[in-house]
């Protein structure tokens, strides 16, 4: 099984991910990049994934600069 993941807000915003090795929606998830590079820890905004399209949804709680 795996875990469809939108993020919203910081500098994933409007990524959505697959994690095929997930079978769980977990509390928060770490997000990086290496060019240019950026990082930030989303938390998950409900105990339900969208039921409109079916992803989990994670704000952003910890932007980390450069």
């Amino acid at each position: 099984m795996s875990l469809r993941v939108e993020f919203e807000g910081g500098p994933a915003d409007g990524t959505v991910k697959e994690y095929p090795s997930l079978a769980a929606a977990l509390p928060s998830l770490f997000w990086s990049r290496d060019e240019p590079p950026v990082a930030a820890t989303y938390r998950r905004l409900s105990d339900e994934p969208d039921p409109v399209t079916g992803r989990w949804r994670y704000v952003v709680a910890l932007p980390t600069a450069e």
